[in-house]
């Protein structure tokens, strides 16, 4: 009987190979989520080394947030020598699978420089991906930087202004509208903008808008009360 079920067995297993797979594969994830687990309770419960000693196995078979925690032991030294190049390495893996934290904690470690080589360009690669795929950290943080014309902000404004969360687009409504250097008509006139032009407004401050000008990227403001939906 038992050579009978086992034949009958491997002939499902041709028939069905990948059925057999998916089980496997659910019966992997299972596993793993489980042990993930073991190791968030121990880092809760402050044994770093059980943690590692869970996380290490499992983010070297690929499991995107031991990855990722495995990243922050090495960042934070818990329960080993501080090693930002490791942490950079774990975290570069979670991040290639699509892990938004990941990409947002290497954007903050190339933009600080700490334990590695100041990078403001790679640190705005790793911003603009975490920040489109809905981190709003991220999102904060490009968008201050462009407020700013931040340096390794401006070769990417062709790219930034296509992003529908970096801010709102608005019409001028009236005709021959003044756009000025700061938010008030005791700034500096530096041009006049027509009628239906579209401006992308990254800031408001005082019935104002700091926009861009998607024809040349040139920033200037405009009273809101001018455009169209506006501020009054």
């Amino acid at each position: 009987m038992r050579v009978a079920g086992w034949q009958s067995s491997k002939n499902w297993v041709r028939r069905h190979p990948i059925c057999l797979f998916i089980v496997l594969q659910g019966i992997s994830l299972t596993a793993f989520a489980g042990q993930f687990e073991q190791g968030m309770e121990s880092l809760k419960d402050g044994d770093f080394a059980e943690a590692y000693c869970i996380w290490r196995p499992l983010a070297k078979q690929g499991h995107i947030d031991a990855s990722f925690h495995l990243g922050w032991l090495y960042a934070n030294g818990n329960g080993l020598r501080v090693d930002i190049t490791k942490a950079i390495y774990w975290w570069t893996q979670a991040a290639k699978q699509g892990h938004t934290d990941a990409m947002f904690a290497l954007g903050l470690a190339y933009t600080t420089g700490e334990g590695i080589k100041k990078d403001l360009d790679l640190a705005v690669d790793w911003f603009l991906k975490a920040a489109n795929s809905g981190h709003e950290d991220a999102r904060e943080i490009l968008k201050i930087q462009v407020r700013a014309g931040a340096k390794e902000i401006r070769s990417r404004l062709d790219e930034l202004i296509q992003t529908p969360w970096l801010g709102q687009s608005v019409k001028v409504k009236v005709e021959n509208a003044n756009l000025r250097s700061g938010p008030g008509t005791e700034s500096k006139l530096i041009g006049k903008i027509e009628k239906d032009a579209t401006l992308l407004a990254i800031n408001k401050q005082n019935g104002w808008f700091q926009v861009i000008k998607p024809d040349d990227l040139s920033y200037c403001w405009i009273a809101g009360w001018l455009t169209d939906p506006g501020m009054e």
